[in-house]
Parts: C-alpha cells; sequence; structure tokens
C-alpha cells in the first residue's frame, strides 16, 4: 500500500465545478487517498450538495471566508496524509495524475512540492501553466502560459521557482519546517511566498509533466473579485513576500527595478482613466508601510531559522529574466507571446 494523499479542494461558492472536479477525483487510480473539502461560507448550497452526493468526502466548514490562504490552512490542519495535494474546485484530474507526482517525491526527500502538467478543461492542447521564475524586476516570469502542450520544452521535468496554487502537491514534513500559507496574504502570491520559503530552507519545486490535471482558471475569484482587489492584494502580497524571503542587498536591487515601474504604472493607469488600478496600487504600497513591523517579524525568523542557501546560489536555479518583449505581452495580452524560448 502507498503512502497516504490528502487532497484539500477549497470552495467558495463553485457548487458546479466542485462536483465536476469531485467525480474526476473519484476515478482517481491512486489509494489511500483523503479527500477534504474546505468550505469558504458559501451561500450557493455547496456543503449539501457534498453531503448529499460525496459522503465520502470530509467536508470542513469555515463561518467565513478565509481567503486561499486561511482556507487551505484548515483542511492541510485537518488532514492526515504524509503528502498534501492542494487542488482548486475548478479543476479536473486524470485518473492517474497522482502516481508521477508522487514518483518524484520519494525519489528525493529535499523535493518539497512538485506541480503537474496544467491544461485547459476547454482546450487540452494549451497550457494553463508549467510555473513561475522569479526576474530581476520581482515580476514572475510565468513560463509556458497558454503555450502548446506538445511542445517538447513543456514536457521535460524542470525546477521552477513557484508552483501554481491550483495544482501542487506538498511533503507534509517540509510545511511543518517552513510553516503553511501566509493568512495576511489573504489571497494571491501565496503559493509563490511558501515556495520561496521552500527554496530557502533547502528543499526543492518542481514541474512534472507526466501529471496532468485540467483547469478552468479563476471561477471563483475572476467572477466575483473586483479589479481594485485583485491588483490590491497582487501587488500587496508580492512586495511583502520580497520584503520577508530577500537579502537585503536583493531587497535594494529589485525593489530599485519594481517601485519605478510601479509608479510607471501608476502614471499610465491614470492617464488612461483607470483609477481603479492606480488606486488599488496606491493602497498596497501603504498597506505595506502600515504593516512594515509585522513583516519584519516574519522576515527576521524566515531569515534566522530558515535560511540555508544564498540568494545567489538560488538564483542560478530559480530566476529567468525573459526577453524584453515579455513584458509588453504581460501588460497586454500575454497569450499572444508567441515562440517562447526552451528554458
Amino acid at each position: 500500500m502507498g503512502k497516504l494523499v490528502s487532497i484539500v479542494i477549497l470552495n467558495w461558492n463553485g457548487k458546479q465545478h466542485l462536483r465536476n472536479c469531485l467525480d474526476s477525483i473519484k476515478a482517481q487510480s491512486y489509494s489511500p487517498l483523503e479527500v477534504i473539502v474546505v468550505d469558504n461560507g458559501s451561500s450557493d448550497g455547496s456543503q449539501m450538495m457534498v453531503r448529499r452526493e460525496f459522503s465520502w468526502v470530509k467536508l470542513v466548514l469555515s463561518k467565513t471566508n478565509r481567503g486561499y490562504s486561511g482556507g487551505n490552512n484548515l483542511g492541510i490542519s485537518k488532514s492526515k496524509g504524509e503528502y498534501v495535494f492542494v487542488l482548486n474546485n475548478d479543476t479536473q484530474v486524470d485518473k492517474n495524475f497522482l502516481k508521477p507526482l508522487l514518483a518524484i517525491m520519494e525519489s528525493d526527500k529535499n523535493i518539497g512540492c512538485v506541480q503537474p502538467k496544467m491544461l485547459y478543461s476547454s482546450n487540452h492542447d494549451l497550457l494553463n501553466a508549467v510555473g513561475s521564475y522569479f526576474t530581476s524586476t520581482g515580476i514572475l516570469y510565468h513560463y509556458g502560459y497558454r503555450k502548446n502542450a506538445k511542445l517538447e520544452q513543456y514536457n521535460k521535468r524542470l525546477k521552477i521557482f513557484s508552483a501554481k496554487g491550483a495544482a501542487m502537491l506538498l511533503r507534509k514534513s517540509a510545511l511543518s519546517k517552513i510553516g503553511l500559507f501566509d493568512e495576511d496574504f489573504f489571497i494571491y502570491f501565496e503559493e509563490t511566498d511558501l515556495c520561496h520559503r521552500l527554496w530557502l530552507s533547502g528543499y526543492q519545486v518542481i514541474y512534472e509533466p507526466k501529471s496532468v490535471i485540467y483547469h478552468n482558471e479563476a471561477v471563483d475569484t475572476g467572477a466575483q473579485f473586483s479589479n481594485y482587489r485583485v491588483t490590491y492584494l497582487s501587488f500587496r502580497n508580492r512586495i511583502s513576500s520580497y520584503i520577508k524571503n530577500l537579502e537585503f542587498i536583493n531587497i535594494i536591487k529589485v525593489f530599485s527595478v519594481m517601485l519605478p515601474l510601479y509608479l510607471f504604472m501608476f502614471i499610465l493607469h491614470i492617464l488612461l482613466l483607470r483609477f481603479t488600478f492606480s488606486m488599488g496600487l496606491v493602497v498596497a504600497l501603504l498597506w505595506n508601510v502600515v504593516k512594515l513591523p509585522q513583516t519584519l517579524v516574519k522576515r527576521r525568523y524566515i531569515q534566522s531559522k530558515l535560511r540555508t542557501k544564498t540568494d545567489q546560489e538560488l538564483f542560478r536555479i530559480i530566476k529567468r529574466d525573459p526577453e524584453p518583449i515579455y513584458y509588453y505581452y504581460l501588460f497586454t495580452t500575454l497569450k499572444n507571446y508567441k515562440n517562447e524560448p526552451a528554458i
């Protein structure tokens, strides 16, 4: 018998997508499995549907929406598996998706996280994600985003900086060492923050293309979060994460590029009359100023208790600066970025 794997699925008013997700897990070939659905205060009848149609699922209820971080942390805290697979409710899994992930985990105890190949549910030839890399600008390089899934460069195992939070297998013993998702983040960049701590602690984050899942992408948040809130949380959390995790000299280097870029984006969106974006960016910066004492407490712990490698050692693995044209497409339509160089 294999190792117990706990699948934690966070749900917030996504009843139909959750039903499809659980149906796909029911056909999964691997055992033993523990499936935990954390309901983040849904009002669409999700809880009743799980109780009625999926009695084998452990349902954990939160009275309020605790976000991605708090909701998944609640599920992980209830899990019993040696491995935890964090999975979005807007996904369906291939029936054999777990075996390749576990094989690589079992092959090397220094691997803390593995991400499967993620394809779009509406187009199985189109990649949703390979993984993300750190860059000199502080803006992530989303390698393989909306690219041809059949290309050889996306079908080899890779070391990546950050997995995508929609589907990631985590080693429970690694989480016991580095901690769970930062609940101050609520949603956005929390998976990257966690992966950064894994790398700092001596673990690796891997992309494994032999494992496949299908993703609808941003069903809950995309439909129910305003543009202001998405901008505010994503920029806010990125700044906070880098203050926590980077060496001081690299905070200076990255912020000397990132903050002027933010200023440019602020002015541009003012000129384009997109005031919600500009306001979200300003409030994100102000939040980090107000919360700096608490962030520095987290930083001291990470730098003194978790760090085992220098940034320069890690940058040789996790840092990839894309060609400049990438940023043009990132801020317009990234799906139009063609002929991506292989890593």
